[in-house]
C-alpha cells in the first residue's frame, strides 16, 4: 500500500499543468518560426530546450510527451530532408535523441525523488503523530481542542507537547514547553510524554505524576545517546560544559486533573480541577458570561529537570470549573511572539474580546490573528489548549486552522 496520500498526487499534477501547456507553446513556437526562416537558419538547438524544461518542471509522463513530440518534430524537419548533407541528418538525429533521452532520464530521477521523499514525510508524519496526537482529544465527559505549529518547516511537532489520558481516576491534561525549539528537543518531549502517560494509569495524585515525569527526563539524560551528545570532542570545552548543558534542558509543564465522580455527564455545577504548575506560562479561565482571567498560582513551582532544587515539593492547586467555562493553557511561544516592530502579543487582551465565541471559533481567531500579528514568521514552536466539558463543545477542529493551512503545518 502506498505512503503517498492520493489527494497530494492529484495536487501536484494539477500544479504542473501550467508549465505543461507553456513548455508545449514554447516548442509550436519554435516549429513556426523553423519553418518560417531560410533552411540553413537551424533551431532544433532551441527545440531541444522544451524536453529539458519539460524534465525540471513537469511530470514524468509529461516530459516523455514532449520528449517525444520534439524528437519526431525535429527529425522530421532536419532529419529526413532531401536537401540536407547527410552529416547534418544524423546529427540531428542523434543530437536530439540524446536531448530528449536524458531529458526522460532526468525526469524519471525526479519523479523516484518525489516519491520517495513523500514517503519519508508520510512515515514521519505517522510518527509524528503518535507522539502528539491530533486535537480534539475527548475523555468521558471532557474535550480538549487546540492547534500545534512548529517553528521548524516540514515538520509537525517541535519542542511544545500535550497530551490527553482518560484514567480510571479521571481526566488527565499535560501541556509543556522543552526548553529549545524544533526536532532537536524531541528526545525530551518524548521522554516526559511517556512517563506521563504511563504515570496517569498508576497514580492518582498529580504530584507523584509529576514526579514520574521528572525522573522520565532525568533517565533521559542519562542515557547512553544522550551522553555521546554531549562529549567534549564533539561540542568542544570541558566535560563541565557538557554535564551544564544537560542541565540546561528543562520542560515547564502544567498538569491538570479532574476526579472521577466529578465529571459525570449531564453533571450541572462546577467541576473542580486540580493543577500543578512546573513554571509554565499561566492559564487563563474564561468565564461564560464573557471575559478571561489569569488562573495565578500563589507558588509556582519549578520547571521539570530542576525540581531537586526546590526544598518543598510543587504545590496541588485548585480551582473550581462553572458550567459554561472553559481553561486555556498555552505555551511561551504565544506570548512571546513579537510582531515586526517588537511587540509581545497582547493575549489576555484577546482573550478578553473573544471570551464568548465557541471554542473552535475562538481557536481560529486566536491562530490567524497570531499569524498577523507576527506577520507569519514564528520563532518558536505553539501549543494551545482549550479545556471544557463535553456537552458544551460545539464545533470541529477545521475551524482551527486558517483558511489554506494544513493541519500541523508551520507557519513561515
Amino acid at each position: 500500500m502506498s505512503l503517498v496520500p492520493a489527494w497530494r498526487s492529484r495536487q501536484v499534477s494539477s500544479s504542473r499543468r501550467l508549465p505543461f501547456a507553456l513548455v508545449l507553446a514554447y516548442l509550436a513556437g519554435i516549429v513556426c518560426v523553423d519553418l518560417m526562416t531560410p533552411s540553413n537558419l537551424r533551431l532544433d538547438v532551441f527545440a531541444a530546450l522544451a524536453p529539458m524544461t519539460a524534465a525540471a518542471l513537469c511530470t514524468y509522463r509529461q516530459t516523455v510527451f514532449v520528449g517525444v513530440v520534439d524528437f519526431c518534430l525535429m527529425v522530421a524537419h532536419h532529419g529526413v530532408a532531401d536537401n540536407e548533407v547527410a552529416v547534418n541528418r544524423v546529427g540531428s538525429f542523434v543530437g536530439n535523441a540524446l536531448m530528449v533521452g536524458a531529458s526522460i532520464a532526468v525526469a524519471r530521477l525526479r519523479r523516484d525523488g518525489d516519491a520517495l521523499l513523500e514517503r519519508v514525510r508520510a512515515t514521519g508524519e505517522a510518527a509524528q503523530r503518535a507522539l502528539l496526537r491530533p486535537l480534539p482529544l475527548r475523555t468521558r465527559s471532557v474535550v480538549v481542542d487546540g492547534f500545534y505549529v512548529s517553528s521548524q518547516r516540514e515538520a509537525l511537532v517541535g519542542g511544545d507537547l500535550y497530551e490527553v489520558v482518560d484514567t480510571p481516576y479521571g481526566t488527565r491534561v499535560l501541556i509543556g514547553d522543552v526548553r529549545g525549539k524544533g526536532l532537536g528537543t524531541l528526545g525530551a518531549g518524548a521522554a516526559v510524554l511517556t512517563a506521563f502517560r504511563e504515570a496517569a494509569y498508576h497514580r492518582r495524585d498529580l504530584e507523584s505524576s509529576v514526579r514520574a515525569m521528572e525522573q522520565g527526563l532525568y533517565r533521559y539524560h542519562r542515557s547512553a545517546e544522550y551522553q555521546a551528545r554531549l562529549q567534549p570532542g564533539r561540542h568542544g570545552g570541558r566535560p563541565e560544559d557538557a554535564r551544564m548543558r544537560a542541565a540546561e534542558e528543562f520542560v515547564t509543564a502544567l498538569v491538570f486533573g479532574t476526579e472521577e465522580g466529578s465529571e459525570r455527564p449531564g453533571a450541572s455545577g462546577p467541576v473542580p480541577v486540580t493543577f500543578v504548575d512546573c513554571g509554565h506560562v499561566t492559564p487563563f479561565l474564561i468565564d461564560a458570561r464573557g471575559g478571561a482571567r489569569e488562573l495565578e498560582p500563589a507558588d509556582a513551582g519549578l520547571p521539570l529537570g530542576l525540581g531537586d532544587l526546590a526544598a518543598s515539593p510543587r504545590t496541588v492547586h485548585r480551582v473550581a470549573l462553572p458550567p459554561g467555562c472553559r481553561v486555556l493553557t498555552c505555551t511561551d511561544g504565544v506570548t512571546e511572539a513579537r510582531s515586526p516592530d517588537g511587540g509581545f502579543y497582547p493575549l489576555a487582551e484577546r482573550l478578553d474580546a473573544w471570551a464568548a465565541l465557541p471554542t473552535p471559533e475562538l481557536l481560529g481567531r486566536l491562530r490567524a490573528d497570531l499569524d498577523a500579528h507576527t506577520g507569519g514568521r514564528l520563532q518558536d514552536d505553539v501549543a494551545v489548549l482549550v479545556l471544557e466539558r463535553a456537552s458544551e463543545y460545539h464545533g470541529t477542529h477545521e475551524a482551527a486552522r486558517p483558511e489554506g493551512a494544513a493541519e500541523g503545518a508551520p507557519v513561515a
